[in-house]
């Protein structure tokens, strides 16, 4: 078919004073129930993990008629917090095959729930079966579909929004995803869903956010950029628009937006994950892109997110308020990403990056101290200096002090109370955590998903989604799984190594990163030197060959 290929001179102007209409915020809150999946994912083993931790010593007995070892229990638990990752890997890789097909993002993520509910059942059925495995492949599976939603829904925002509130709408998945954090929290405590009886029910959770989404997305728009340049549907697109903004918005201005995009897509066709890779001139999106998505997890959230009830714990925290404490944390990370979105296309991507990882790497600083003084100062258990110096902490928390009473069965719990003259330190521990979570809620957070979907066109997209969420899944994998292994060896002087992780990140984005803010895609690609070329040529580094028709790979 002959395309015209004449450039008509609009005021495009109009294309970004769009409204929050109610279709598009709604529109909005089914889309983010994929991200609240993957946050509840990475929170729910977090609370209730003694609960958990006892029945995976009674089913790994019952399998194989042995105690489970200290060493072994601390990798087997791990491998469970963070095998997610491996499916979440999997899973981001799906991401242009699925979007670019038939399905389109709006299908997409109907379809995926499958997984969900699949993974749901399975962790459910777990206890019945006293089988700790149906877990772990539950939590895989539940992995491969937060991978795909995570960044399918990210794209189907950056989409429906208008470029007035791509900024705020963009950073609703991690709004939902520290929501999904949250709520784990919340439903995990001893008193909610967290007991010996019920928390299969908590494992199985998920069904409930799944059905919702999909139920209400079959009947909700798909995104007017996919049906006009993926499915090449104007008539489909000029409907879709109509009713996320409203029938009085001159549409024209609109799909003219979209439309020149469209035309440079024809220049620069759709692009597999190799080619993206390949790519001289989009390296430098691509190269900021995974390095902020590795920044995310090697800047030490994870570790945070996945074991602060044990971080607390071992600050000197009380047991009985360390639950709440990661709650606590949960509320001010859900607080601080909704004022990150309220200021996003104020104040600019790159500042709130900028500062806010700065702030994390001081925070670092702060807590190295104040944990190191808490394992050295004083402490209950273990340590020389310590009221029980040759206590030994059990899989529990229990301090057991065979050395100490001759009775292998007392513990601090048993013991005459005393008052910690350095519980302000652990205290002070806490504090310097939500500075933490505060300042990555407002930064590195929710930027990411802005930035992806902000520097790529729509060809180069889904494998810029595909890359970069497959980097962040490997890197949480690997924090996930070495944290607890470094924080048994060296101690708070794990947390150094995120501070270094800060530093360079912080320096790397005073450098690298260009301001994003209220530019449309292609004032954002003049930012790297890629300009429109009259003769329809493919910008410099992408040669024909780099493209795809229906392959991603």
């Amino acid at each position: 078919m002959k395309r015209d290929n004449t450039k008509t001179e609009v005021d495009l102007s109009e294309a970004t004073t769009g409204k929050l209409t109610f279709l598009l915020a709604f529109c909005v809150f089914i889309a983010a129930l994929g991200p609240f999946q993957y946050g509840y994912t990475i929170g729910v083993l977090n609370v209730p993990q003694q609960v958990l931790k006892r029945f995976y010593s009674e089913s790994y007995f019952s399998i194989f008629g042995v105690e489970l070892g200290s060493d072994q229990f601390t990798i087997l638990w791990s491998c469970t917090v963070s095998i997610y990752c491996l499916g979440g890997l999997v899973g981001s890789l799906l991401v242009g095959p699925l979007t670019g097909s038939f399905l389109g993002r709006k299908w997409t993520m109907v379809s995926i729930n499958l997984l969900s509910v699949s993974g749901a059942l399975l962790m459910w059925g777990s206890k019945m079966q006293t089988s700790f495995q149906m877990i772990i492949v539950g939590r895989t599976i539940m992995g491969v579909h937060n991978g795909c939603a995570l960044m399918v829904a990210s794209m189907y925002l950056a989409e429906v929004s208008p470029p007035n509130l791509r900024g705020a709408i963009g950073t609703t998945p991690p709004v939902f995803l520290t929501i999904g954090i949250l709520v784990s929290q919340i439903l995990g405590l001893q008193q909610i869903l967290g007991s010996e009886e019920r928390w299969p029910y908590l494992l199985g959770f998920y069904v409930i956010p799944a059905v919702l989404q999909s139920s209400c997305m079959m009947f909700l728009p798909e995104s007017p950029r996919c049906l006009l340049i993926d499915k090449d549907d104007p008539e489909a697109s000029r409907r879709a628009l109509v009713k996320l903004q409203g029938a009085h918005i001159n549409q024209d201005v609109y799909m003219q937006e979209m439309k020149t995009e469209h035309e440079n897509e024809l220049k620069e066709p759709k692009m597999s994950l190799l080619a993206l890779i390949k790519s001289r001139s989009l390296r430098p999106q691509l190269l900021i892109c995974v390095l902020v998505w590795l920044g995310q997890p090697f800047s030490g959230v994870a570790a945070i997110l996945f074991y602060s009830t044990s971080i607390f714990l071992q600050a000197g925290v009380p047991g009985e308020f360390s639950d709440y404490g990661t709650i606590g944390v949960g509320g001010i990370n859900v607080l601080a990403t909704v004022a990150s979105m309220m200021v996003v296309d104020r104040a600019g991507r790159k500042a709130l990056l900028l500062w806010g990882v700065a702030i994390m790497a001081f925070s670092f600083a702060v807590l190295t101290v104040t944990l190191g003084l808490t394992e050295n100062l004083f402490c209950e258990c273990g340590c020389q200096q310590g009221r029980w110096s040759t206590g030994v902490l059990d899989s529990a928390g229990a301090c057991v002090l065979p050395n100490a009473t001759g009775d292998p069965n007392t513990t601090m719990s048993t013991a005459a109370p005393f008052v910690d003259p350095y519980q302000w330190i652990a205290y002070l521990s806490i504090v310097f955590v939500i500075i933490y979570i505060i300042a990555f809620a407002i930064g590195l957070g929710p930027i990411p998903y802005i930035i992806t979907g902000e520097m790529f066109r729509q060809g180069a997209r889904p494998a810029a989604f595909m890359i970069g969420g497959s980097a962040n899944f490997v890197a949480n994998g690997v924090v996930g799984l070495v944290f607890p292994i470094l924080q048994a060896r060296i101690g708070a002087l794990t947390f150094l190594i995120f501070m270094a992780v800060c530093v360079l990140l912080c320096i790397f984005v005073a450098v690298k990163v260009p301001e994003t803010k209220n530019k449309t895609f292609e004032d954002i690609q003049k930012l790297f030197g890629v300009q429109d070329d009259a003769s329809g040529e493919a910008p410099i580094g992408i040669s024909n060959d780099a493209y795809w028709g229906t392959t991603y790979l």
